[in-house]
Order: structure tokens, then C-alpha cells, then sequence
């Protein structure tokens, strides 16, 4: 590096400091500086960085024309969330994964972010994304296969995290096991491993394989729009007991332990049979649960401290907003970032009730949205 005029270690200096579409170009500058970039060192320095540039991603349903739609991920100012960060950075899915029918893009679901990285799942097939460097990467395919014919296996939700102790990228799927005709099997009969099943990806091993939850309490995995969530080295999921089946637990998968828990919801008063929306979210560094009946207003609860049911603290009630569909994510500590009707996107003050919509839209109820920080993998060296 010398011969450049800067010693290697001053000038890693100088780059981790900068964005990654800058350290992308430098790339070009000589095949050390590219080796130099491409390093796990450069990469891990990087990502220690504070300064490191946050990017709104926003995942949206388009409908083309009668007979086909596409998955559309957009970037945007946190800060200004109606303003792209760069238009020519959308990627539609069909033209990264061509091999995908068009007609089933509507499964397509995101999960993360964890350390930059994105989960994407589309139907059977799972990809890791690096939404900088506009990079995706599948999953090998894990075939699952019942022996009795006349039970199906459904997908319920999927779940993305990082093991920080052996650097390991997992991916959890959970399935649900039922007789063809819709009859559930008998759980008198039948434990949970043959009703709920568990399968966890090994970024090390770049493998899958069949886990025991070991919880013989826990009924059904239910899916929400926005429940799934990394946070404080675990995933979480919404979940129903035998002895309350309206989903009022937490499902936690420990990613560095692979072992499951459960954590209970707060004392919320409202009406469990309701059937109204519940998600999870990040609010001032604590982990956040937010319900919201259907046309009435958003209330949020905030865990003081991991784990502890008696930390649950109500903190926030928003509206009623008539035109708010769900709510997706906090922007900060001060913003709620939601989708409106006709799948608008939406931004909304915590404590002032009042939402602005955007002339930025997809189809109703796809929105997805979630703030990542621009990292350096290489999908390609992190999945042989």
C-alpha cells in the first residue's frame, strides 16, 4: 500500500470512515485495494464504525398490469422518508430471481435487518440481501416432505438473526403440520414437533436442520405483518398457549443458545378476542409492543427491561386515525412510521396525533418497511 503514497494502516483509517458507495468505487483503484476492501478485517472495522450511514428501506406490492406484479425495494432518508436517497437504487425482485412465477410475488416477506443484511423469502426459496452493495444471495433449499399424505405443511413465519459469538447468520422457518381437509392433529395424540415445525439455517455450515423447540406448551405460531423481530440476540414471534389461545405470548429464539422462551404480553385491558393488530418494534433502545383494534386508536407498551413482564410500561396512545392501516416501525424516538389507506406510506408524531401521507404507495397491507446500516458482507464470501 505503500506505493500509493499511505501506509495500509492510515488509509483503513481513512475509508472506514466513508459511505459504501464511495469505498465500492475504490474497488477499481488496484486489485490490493480491492483485496484490502473485500478483507473480513476492513469489513469488521467497518461495521464498528458509529458514523455509518442509515437507510430507510421500503418494500412495496405493484400491481403492472392484469396478470402481473413485482416486489419493490426503495431507499429512502429516514429522516425524510418521501425522499429516495437515489431513484435508480430500486430493485424489483423478478429481475434479480427471474426463475420466480411473477403471479406468487406476493408471498414475498423481508426479516431483519441484522447487520445490514436483509432476509428475503419468497415462497419456498430464502435469500440473504445486502440492500448497499444491491446484492442478494439464496439460500440452499430445504425440501421438506410429510410421510403421511393427507396432512399439508404451511409456512407460518419465518425469523433472521446473528450469533455474535461464532458469527453465524441464521434463518429460523416454522411450519405448521394439518390434515388436508383443515383438521389440526391431535395434540393429545401427536406432540408439537409433529404439529409445529422449526427449521434453522447455519450461515457456518451454509446448512439446514430440524430443531426441538422444547416449549410442549405452546399451540400455534400466529402470523402479524410486523411481529417478527431481532432484538437484544433474539427473534420473536407472536404465539398462542394451550391454556390462552388468542396469541397474547412472546416467542423468543436465542441465537446464540438456539433455545426457545417465552415472554408474556403486558396487562393491556383490551379485548383479546378482538382480533386486532399487534407488532413489535424498537423505541428508544427497548423493545416495544404496539396494539391496534381495528379503526380505534394505536397503543404502545414499552418493556423497561428485557424479559421482565412488570417492566411493560404504556407510553404512548395514538389516535383514532381512521385512515391508518397498521402501523410499521418508530422512526427515532419521536416518529411512527405507518401505511394508510390505498397502502400509502404515512409519518405520524408520537405525541401529536397527527400523520402526513406521502404520494408513495404500493398495494394495501404489503408495505413493509425497516431502517438497516449500510455494511460491507460480500454474500458471496459469507454463503459458499
Amino acid at each position: 500500500m505503500a506505493k500509493h503514497g499511505l501506509p495500509e494502516d492510515v488509509l483503513i483509517e481513512i475509508m472506514v470512515r466513508l459511505p459504501v458507495k464511495s469505498i465500492q468505487r475504490f474497488k477499481c483503484v488496484s486489485k490490493s485495494w480491492r483485496d484490502l476492501i473485500k478483507s473480513s478485517i476492513f469489513i469488521k472495522k467497518h461495521q464498528k464504525r458509529d458514523v455509518r450511514k442509515h437507510v430507510l428501506l421500503v418494500k412495496r406490492y405493484l400491481h403492472l398490469h392484469e396478470y402481473g406484479a413485482k416486489n419493490v425495494f426503495s431507499f429512502h432518508d429516514p429522516d425524510f422518508p418521501q425522499v429516495l436517497v437515489s431513484p435508480d437504487l430500486s430493485v424489483p425482485i423478478p429481475d434479480i430471481v427471474p426463475q420466480i412465477n411473477i403471479q406468487r410475488m406476493c408471498f414475498a416477506t423481508v426479516h431483519g435487518p441484522c447487520n445490514g443484511l436483509v432476509c428475503v423469502t419468497l415462497d419456498e426459496t430464502v435469500f440473504l440481501f445486502n440492500p448497499a452493495l444491491r446484492e442478494f444471495r439464496s439460500l440452499p433449499l430445504w425440501n421438506i416432505v410429510y410421510p403421511d399424505p393427507r396432512y399439508v405443511i404451511t409456512n407460518l413465519d419465518n425469523g433472521f438473526g446473528f450469533d455474535p459469538n461464532t458469527d453465524a447468520y441464521k434463518v429460523v422457518r416454522i411450519w405448521q403440520i394439518c390434515h388436508s381437509r383443515g383438521r389440526y392433529r391431535d395434540r393429545s395424540k401427536y406432540p408439537l414437533n409433529e404439529t409445529l415445525r422449526f427449521d434453522l439455517y447455519n450461515s457456518t455450515s451454509n446448512s439446514w436442520k430440524q430443531i426441538d423447540p422444547e416449549l410442549p406448551n405452546v399451540d400455534m405460531v400466529l402470523w402479524f405483518p410486523c411481529f417478527q423481530l431481532f432484538f437484544n440476540n433474539s427473534i420473536h414471534w407472536c404465539a398462542s398457549t394451550l391454556e390462552n389461545q388468542s396469541g397474547c405470548n412472546i416467542l423468543c429464539f436465542d441465537t446464540s443458545t438456539d433455545a426457545f422462551r417465552l415472554m408474556d404480553y403486558p396487562d393491556h385491558g383490551l379485548d383479546d378476542a378482538a382480533g386486532y393488530l399487534r407488532g413489535l418494534m424498537v423505541l428508544n433502545e427497548s423493545l416495544a409492543i404496539f396494539f391496534y383494534p381495528p379503526k380505534e386508536a394505536v397503543h404502545i407498551w414499552v418493556m423497561k427491561e428485557y424479559g421482565v413482564k412488570e417492566s411493560w410500561t404504556k407510553q404512548f396512545v395514538i389516535g383514532p386515525h381512521d385512515s391508518i392501516v397498521c402501523p410499521l416501525l418508530c422512526l427515532g424516538d419521536e416518529r411512527l412510521l405507518c401505511e394508510s389507506e390505498n397502502g400509502q406510506l404515512a409519518v405520524g408524531s408520537l405525541d401529536q396525533n397527527h400523520f402526513k401521507e406521502f404520494q408513495f404507495h404500493g398495494h394495501q397491507n404489503y408495505l413493509r418497511a425497516l431502517v438497516y446500516e449500510e455494511c460491507l458482507i460480500d454474500l458471496e464470501m459469507l454463503i459458499p
